[in-house]
């Protein structure tokens, strides 16, 4: 038994998603509760936190906002601290309007500029170089906007620096924890930032002096120096009363053994290159090593976070600028597959309801990590063509794979261009994630991108042998990437697999009423059938639909009653998209919900 809402929208339209009406069940393991609170995860801004742009009004689809300290700020004097000014004013602000937030002090980079007139200060106090700590200088360097900029930093291992550097945060950390209970709860994780801004690297370049150069064994001793002094500063009889986050891309081996060794209860992660966006280069093994150290972590007991930054770049540069809700809509549902479960976004992009979808998706997809606890499972329909894969694409047809081969990359878009696949900034395609980027716009071929679907605890069943993927289909938020039929080559069923885990409830029992969500293109002409392992059939149809062939997107709720999802269809397929004629229907994401009141 199945009852069906239908829901369309219109091509064109800003999109508001639909809330269905049922029973909050609290999917939360009891770590989880003792470390987090139940509704921490999700978008929070990125920049400097202002209450007069960022509040519930202006920005409703937040969680709260970063409080990014500048050590110049925090200590302006040697020893004076603007704790209350700088922390507490905006943690009663935070705590006015139920929002979280996170710690973290920038001590680096420390000018812009060293003139004979004018020094233009950054994040170090200047009264730190009357002590004798080195000014490191640099030659230019562009940053990821494309801006030129001369800057300067401190000598991090100098003696000096690190005396003062270490009292700031033991300053911080006792500051913090004398606070009263409901502002220090407002507090999520400090993330430490040992180098420049947040990054995990001493400098950005290399210094004019040679001297000043930082080897990674140093920097890697510096780091969990640094460490060390944070969990002690945070901790209160012992016990570390605020968890630590650190940067991944600059951790190694060494690093990874001492959080999982020193840091209780919960081990967090920064991972940028899985919030800037999508299709970036070398993420397969990015990710593997994510969700190995991930599961490292959880094995212990222990609770695991990230979090990831959304920069300018979503204005800066074409594959965004020319559709931002497209662009962030994709990038929150990379970031929700690469497993961040914090998204920061820049305030600006937060205010516009266009961007309100890309919003509303990751917040009610973050704290879902786990299959055994989550509420939803979703499996959003894509193809990435990987140049690094010479099964799929042979060396012969379409050029040696090797990274910096431009012409692999355009000749594997061209053979998909029917579908829509296009190159059009392949120069960009062939560097790492910051040249990523900067593309002026679609690259639809890339190296070593994520091949298939964006998914979390809902998997297609061999998505090249039985669809193909489509590429810009629409100007849509959906419409970027989708799979369909391919009737010509007899690919007509779309198998998917339910984690396991998913329900608690022994394999023979039927489910809690259940709720597919399944969002198609309804321009397709043809018609395609939903099935679904229930209780009397292997496999059985919930309903047949014949599209309209209007050119939009249709949502499709259906409330299953007899649901059992215990991998009854051919090849283990919990549910199944079946053509029912002759053409290729196309289809964006589909979703599963469980718990689902019964109407």
């Amino acid at each position: 038994m199945c009852k069906v809402k239908y829901i369309l929208f219109n091509k064109g339209v800003a999109i508001r998603m639909i809330t269905s009406l049922c029973l909050l069940i609290i999917c939360v393991n009891i770590q989880a509760q003792d470390v987090f609170p139940e509704n921490a995860w999700g978008v929070y801004t990125w920049g400097v936190y202002n209450p007069k742009v960022i509040n519930p009004d202006k920005t409703p689809h937040i969680k709260g906002a970063p409080t990014i300290l500048r050590w110049a700020d925090l200590e302006p004097r040697n020893g004076k601290f603007e704790f209350d000014k700088l922390i507490k004013s905006k943690l009663e602000q935070l705590d006015k309007d139920n929002y979280y937030t996170t710690l973290m002090v920038w001590v680096a980079f420390s000018t812009k500029e060293v003139t004979a007139k004018d020094t233009t200060w950054a994040f170090t106090p200047p009264w730190l170089f009357q002590s004798g700590v080195p000014l490191v200088e640099f030659p230019p360097t562009v940053n990821p906007l494309g801006n030129t900029l001369t800057r300067y930093f401190p000598y991090y291992l100098d003696s000096n620096y690190k005396f003062y550097f270490h009292r700031m945060l033991n300053e911080l950390g006792k500051y913090v924890l004398n606070l009263p209970e409901n502002l220090k709860d407002r507090v999520l994780f400090v993330q430490s930032a040992e180098g420049s801004t947040g990054d995990g690297q001493p400098y950005k370049g290399h210094p004019i002096d040679s001297k000043y150069n930082i080897s990674s064994r140093e920097w890697s001793d510096f780091r969990i120096e640094t460490w060390k002094v944070l969990v002690n500063a945070f901790s209160k009889d012992g016990e570390l009363r605020i968890p630590l986050l650190t940067n991944y891309d600059a951790n190694e081996e060494e690093q990874y053994n001492w959080m999982l060794t020193n840091l209780p209860n919960a081990v967090g992660l920064k991972n940028g290159m899985f919030s800037h966006g999508y299709h970036i280069s070398d993420a397969q093994e990015r990710l593997a090593n994510f969700i190995t150290f991930r599961n490292e972590v959880e094995a212990q007991g222990k609770v695991f976070f990230a979090r990831g930054e959304q920069d300018a770049e979503y204005k800066t540069y074409g594959w965004s600028k020319q559709n931002i809700a497209q662009g962030l809509y994709w990038s929150a549902l990379y970031a929700t597959h690469c497993g961040l479960t914090m998204w920061n976004v820049p305030w600006e992009a937060c205010t516009s309801e266009a961007n309100f979808p890309a919003f509303i998706l990751f917040n009610r997809y973050a704290a879902q990590t786990r299959a055994s606890t989550a509420k939803f499972a979703f499996c959003a329909l894509r193809s990435g063509l990987d140049a690094s894969d010479t099964n799929r694409f042979p060396e012969a047809t379409y050029g040696k794979a090797i990274k910096f081969n431009q012409q692999r990359y355009v000749n594997i878009a061209n053979a998909f261009s029917q579908y829509g696949a296009q190159m059009s900034d392949p120069s960009k395609a062939k560097g790492g994630g910051m040249i990523n980027r900067k593309r002026k716009g679609y690259n639809d071929a890339g190296w070593q991108i994520l091949p298939g679907n964006y998914q979390r605890h809902l998997s297609q069943i061999e998505p090249e042998e039985t669809s193909i993927g489509y590429w810009n289909i629409d100007t849509s938020i959906y419409g970027r990437f989708a799979r369909g039929f391919d009737y010509a080559n007899g690919k007509n069923t779309m198998s998917f697999d339910l984690d396991d885990n998913f329900f608690d409830s022994h394999a023979s029992v039927v489910k809690p009423s259940v709720q597919v969500k399944i969002i198609y293109y309804e321009g397709d002409e043809g018609s395609w059938e939903l099935c679904y392992h229930s209780a009397d059939e292997p496999m059985k149809s919930a309903i047949t639909i014949t599209n309209s062939r209007e050119a939009k997107w249709s949502e499709l709720i259906l409330t299953l009653d007899d649901a059992l999802l215990n991998n009854g269809g051919e090849k283990g397929a919990d549910l199944i998209l079946r053509n029912k004629g002759t053409t290729n229907c196309r289809f964006h994401l589909i979703e599963i919900e469980k718990g689902h009141l019964k109407d």
